[in-house]
C-alpha cells in the first residue's frame, strides 16, 4: 500500500513539473517593450533634467525655497501670534482652546440640578448640547 502511495505521488509531481512548464501564452510573448537605445536616451535626459534620483536622500528633488517676507516681518508675525496665544510648544496645549465661558448664572445652573434630582434622566442630561 505504501509502494502504491509513493509511486502516485511521484507520478503527480512528475506531471505537475511538466504542465508548469507549458509556454505562456502567444499574446504575452509579442509584446514590445522600449528598446536598449530609447532606455538609455530617457536615461540621459533624465540625468540632465536632474529628475534621476539615485537613493531616498534627494527623493524627491524640491525647489529651492525663496522667501517672500523679511526677516522684520517674520518676528512681528512671530510676535502677534505670541500675543494671541497661537504658539504651542509640544503637544501639551495644541490646538490652543479659547477658556470656558459659562452662559448661565449660578442660580439657573441650581435650579437645572434640582430639576434633574426630582426627574432624573440620564439621556436628558446631553440634551441641547
Amino acid at each position: 500500500m505504501n509502494t502504491r502511495h509513493l509511486l502516485i505521488a511521484l507520478a503527480l509531481a512528475a506531471t505537475s513539473g511538466a504542465v508548469l512548464a507549458q509556454n505562456v501564452s502567444v499574446q504575452a510573448q509579442n509584446v514590445q517593450g522600449k528598446t536598449r537605445a530609447q532606455v538609455i536616451e530617457e536615461l540621459k535626459q533624465a540625468r540632465a533634467d536632474g529628475t534621476l534620483t539615485v537613493s531616498d536622500y534627494d527623493y524627491p528633488r524640491l525647489p529651492a525655497f525663496v522667501s517672500t517676507k523679511t526677516r522684520a516681518q517674520v518676528i512681528e508675525e512671530l510676535k502677534v501670534a505670541n500675543a494671541q496665544g497661537l504658539v504651542t510648544v509640544g503637544d501639551a496645549d495644541y490646538p490652543k482652546l479659547p477658556a470656558f465661558v459659562s452662559t448661565k448664572s449660578r442660580a439657573q445652573v441650581q435650579a437645572e440640578l434640582v430639576e434633574y434630582q426630582k426627574h432624573p434622566d440620564p439621556q436628558g442630561l446631553y440634551r441641547g448640547y
